[in-house]
């Protein structure tokens, strides 16, 4: 057991006390996290029988609940049936251990990270039916295994791939919302790499992040600021990368939104960032407004998304994270979270929309299909075809790294 799997249920009842609740799912809260307290004091004094009495007594209470109760309060019983487990493993009771610790599986335990380094869980580390059930959670939970086991690319591309378009800087509505702005004041006269990192601070510091917010109808750099500013609002990862898209396009450097996504099909948290094309570097670069983050390699040389992922593949250890990446100025972003968690779960497959430009998301009367362009790795194909079209959207498949990350047309 670890303190971290208490932490996670914290977590949750934390969220949950955001809500209005009757005063007696509130107090089997809050005695819950006396209890969790109460077991790692145990631990830290070695009193695992201890432990084990307090997580009998907590499990006899919660059954005698009333179901909705115990619904609300279903999240406790995933760190009380891992701690169950290290409980018996530090005893050696290894088959009760390793029901105990499926037990958890069952109930949403998913922080593999923290149990292969688990000294608690070390003596059910030799059991067949445990090992079964650690790789199954590694299948699914360790990002970087899944990556390294993703499969390669390959070079074909079908002759019938939309192709890459991008807004040029003298489009009206780019002209008028960077003189709206004075974005080319926000830029600077640094560096092209200065201007785009200014220009993501910007952003980040103009609109803040809500993950659980809805998306305004109008989905334009100049719309969605006004929105959050009259409504004191945020808005998704999403938003805030057309934010950017069109940012950096007002000021005449091509750009893309590309949504990050897992393997888990089930698994709904993907991530979208921008991307710039540096012609300085002669390539795509990483720039994220959600998180103010961009990544470069130990010499200080900024990265795109592919040589991120592949560096991730190989372990990471040739990445850094800007230090001042952060979550709506509240929360510093580390290289751990972010790159090693994080973005190794969503960096499995990639997409983007083949047309950059002002509200081209937006939902309007005879508007034209949007094509996206999905980047799969090995076999893995999310619409197990070439093509798939659904409402006002069409998405094609490609394996070509090379056409989908092609350098923009002279000219944009």
């Amino acid at each position: 057991m670890k303190k971290t799997i208490i932490a996670f249920c914290l977590c949750f009842s934390a969220f949950y006390a955001l809500a209005q609740e009757d005063k007696a799912t509130s107090a089997f809260r809050q005695s819950s996290q006396k209890t969790t307290d109460n077991i790692v004091a145990s631990f830290d004094k070695k009193d695992y029988k201890g432990a084990g009495d307090t997580i009998n007594a907590w499990f006899s209470r919660y059954n005698k609940l009333p179901e909705d109760m115990r619904k609300k309060l279903a999240v406790f019983t995933i760190s009380m049936n891992y701690n169950m487990a290290c409980v018996c493993s530090r005893e050696n009771k290894i088959d009760e251990g390793v029901e105990w610790f499926e037990r958890s599986l069952a109930a949403g335990f998913d922080d593999y990270n923290n149990l292969k380094s688990d000294p608690d869980m070390e003596n059910l580390r030799g059991n067949k039916r445990f090992q079964e059930d650690v790789q199954k959670l590694r299948e699914k939970r360790d990002f970087g295994y899944i990556l390294q086991n993703s499969g390669p690319y390959n070079k074909e591309t079908a002759s019938n791939l939309p192709i890459f378009t991008y807004q040029k800087a003298s489009a009206p509505e780019l002209v008028a919302f960077k003189s709206k702005f004075n974005l080319d004041s926000v830029a600077g006269t640094g560096d092209e790499i200065s201007r785009m990192k200014k220009l993501l601070y910007w952003v980040h510091n103009e609109v803040r992040h809500d993950g659980s917010s809805n998306n305004p109808s109008s989905k334009n750099a100049v719309d969605l600021i006004e929105v959050c500013q009259k409504e004191k609002r945020g808005v998704n990862c999403r938003m805030m990368s057309t934010i950017l898209r069109d940012v950096y396009q007002s000021e005449g450097i091509p750009a893309r939104m590309v949504t990050c996504l897992p393997k888990d099909s089930t698994d709904s948290d993907c991530h979208v960032i921008t991307v710039a094309w540096s012609k300085t570097l002669n390539k795509w670069v990483w720039m994220d407004p959600t998180f103010n983050a961009y990544v470069t390699d130990r010499k200080g040389n900024l990265l795109n998304i592919e040589e991120v992922r592949q560096r991730l593949v190989k372990g990471g250890d040739d990445l850094v994270l800007n230090n001042d990446a952060n979550w709506n100025n509240k929360s510093k972003q580390t290289k751990e979270y972010y790159l090693g968690y994080y973005m190794s779960k969503n960096l499995y497959w990639l997409q983007c929309s083949a047309k950059s430009e002002w509200d081209v998301e937006t939902q309007k009367p005879g508007m034209a299909n949007i094509d996206y362009i999905d980047l799969y790795p090995g076999s893995f194909n999310s619409i197990h075809k070439l093509v798939r079209s659904s409402g006002h959207s069409v998405e094609h498949a490609t394996n070509n790294p090379d056409y989908f990350w092609q350098k923009p047309a002279q000219g944009e």
